[in-house]
């Protein structure tokens, strides 16, 4: 790598072994970001063919809990089993949780794939972000960010073609089981391009916070419990634990050695506007996972068509 802080392009990112180290990177972040919009485009296939309606949006809660805990578990593992490990067993837990999506018989199975989906997703997210300071020279850093971090837009236009044909086809397994040779393309490129370790920078004795990623975790469970119960005594119930619990992680964090958000995101400060901004963004923009199923059950539209309004 040549590149120097004054002369580092995009061609310095994207060629040679830079460019197959970018493709390794991207592509984790490209798979976890495409198969979000794909599920979200065939579930109201999966509904109409193994049921479980009631349960519809913890193919979601169940996947964004799991893909936190692995984006807080990423650093850790690339430190124990470095880049190339850690990378591989991302790959190996989301071809786990595919392949039981994929042969699911019913809304169990395939919550548990989900699960274990979003853990392997969560960790490829987070680890291309810890990756790019270990194999790139520091002037590349921000290309490769601004390369990862686009590839949710790509998923936002190829997600929905790739789910919303195949569930027009009739055949939304089949969408589950287009994901795999990308991830054996991926293993290939990360076998022969990433190092084996990682420098004890990335992460090696990094501590997580486990016990406030369990109580976040309960907290999203008690909501997504409460929408299941008939009772509107119950439902509040489980709306205020998952409140208490919330209050709880805040107390706790602000006097914390290791934090789940930095210091300032508690006070009067910028920091905290912007995670405010960011939470309400994402409350807004998690309603969309019911767009596909309103729009094809309610107003007849095609799984590709509903796929793209939603966006």
């Amino acid at each position: 790598m040549s590149a120097t802080t004054a002369s580092a392009s995009w061609s310095d990112l994207l060629s040679g072994r830079n460019g197959m180290r970018s493709l390794a990177l991207a592509g984790g972040t490209a798979l976890h970001a495409i198969n979000v919009y794909v599920v979200t485009t065939i579930m109201p296939s999966v509904v109409a063919d193994i049921g479980g309606l009631a349960w519809y949006a913890w193919n979601t809660t169940l996947f964004v809990i799991a893909s936190i805990l692995g984006a807080a578990l990423a650093a850790p593992l690339a430190g124990r089993a470095g880049a190339k490990g850690a990378y591989l067993i991302a790959l190996a837990v989301f071809t786990a949780g595919t392949m039981v999506c994929a042969c699911a018989p019913d809304m169990a199975w395939m919550l548990g794939g989900r699960t274990l989906q979003g853990l392997g997703g969560g960790v490829l997210v987070s680890l291309a972000y810890v990756l790019i300071r270990q194999v790139f020279e520091p002037a590349l850093w921000p290309r490769a960010m601004g390369l990862v971090s686009a590839m949710w837009g790509i998923a936002t236009l190829s997600g929905p073609a790739i789910g919303g044909v195949f569930a027009q086809w009739g055949d939304w397994r089949a969408a589950f089981w287009s994901l795999l040779p990308v991830v054996v393309v991926l293993a290939a490129i990360v076998v022969a391009y990433l190092p084996s370790t990682a420098r004890a920078s990335s992460g090696g004795g990094a501590r997580i916070a486990g016990g406030r990623l369990a109580l976040l975790a309960l907290s999203v469970l008690a909501v997504s419990l409460a929408s299941l119960a008939r009772s509107g005594a119950w439902q509040l119930f489980g709306v205020g634990i998952g409140l208490v619990l919330a209050a709880l992680i805040v107390r706790l964090d602000r006097h914390a050695a290791v934090r789940l958000l930095p210091h300032g995101a508690y006070s009067s400060t910028r920091l905290r506007a912007v995670y405010l901004c960011m939470s309400l963004l994402v409350i807004g923009s998690t309603t969309e996972i019911f767009v596909p199923y309103f729009l094809q059950t309610i107003h007849g539209h095609t799984p590709l068509a509903a796929g793209y309004l939603r966006r």
